[in-house]
């Protein structure tokens, strides 16, 4: 397979990786049902649903070593790494976009960006660190430990992602903009890593 035929297999291979293991629907049925009752601090709560979809999206292969099929079937590492994000984005965008709708008093628009970006930021450290708990034990304690513990953590990803949706230190585009930052950061490491290290 070659160019945008070898992506689309990918991304299909991946859809289909994510539709049958049965936590991942299960997460988004979960979040999309029990996060809009929460009101104002739906986001806050349901983003732990994104973490762990962005987690399992990335890491799941490494548990039981599917990842040396998957590199045999696709050698070309950046079409790997892409496909596995679109296919989060895939998955990731409507249930935001759901949740975020069906959640009262939150805007629709920055909470479905957040969500799906701060679980993307979830997959890229899944891929970097190659392990489901530790993957979702670092992005679980950054956000629900250490950010609200830190006086001054308004530049942290979950933070400044929050002016998104809700008011906060930041105003929304910068928070945004931050944000997206880490997130990039974040994609160019896992990029690196995943190019270089063995299986």
């Amino acid at each position: 397979m070659a160019g945008s035929n070898a992506l689309r297999h990918v991304v299909l291979a991946e859809l289909i990786k994510l539709a049958t293991l049965r936590v991942v629907p299960g997460t988004v049925a979960l979040t999309v049902v029990v996060t809009p009752p929460l009101g104002h601090r739906a986001v806050e709560f349901g983003q732990a649903g994104f973490l762990l979809l962005g987690v399992l999206s990335a890491a799941t292969e490494y548990a039981g070593g599917q990842i040396r099929t998957s590199l045999a079937a696709v050698p070309d590492r950046l079409v790997l790494l892409t496909g596995k994000v679109l296919a989060y984005l895939a998955v990731a965008t409507p249930a935001a976009a759901l949740t975020g709708a069906l959640s009262p008093g939150v805007p629709v628009v920055g909470a479905t960006a957040y969500l799906v970006l701060i679980g993307l930021l979830a997959l890229a450290v899944g891929l970097a660190v190659r392990s489901l708990v530790g993957a979702l034990a670092t992005v679980v304690t950054l956000v629900y430990v250490v950010s609200p513990l830190l006086p001054a953590a308004a530049y942290l990803p979950d933070r400044a992602g929050a002016a998104l949706y809700r008011p906060g230190a930041l105003p929304p585009a910068l928070g945004g903009l931050v944000l997206a930052g880490w997130l990039v950061a974040a994609l160019a490491v896992t990029g690196f890593l995943f190019a270089r290290r063995d299986a």
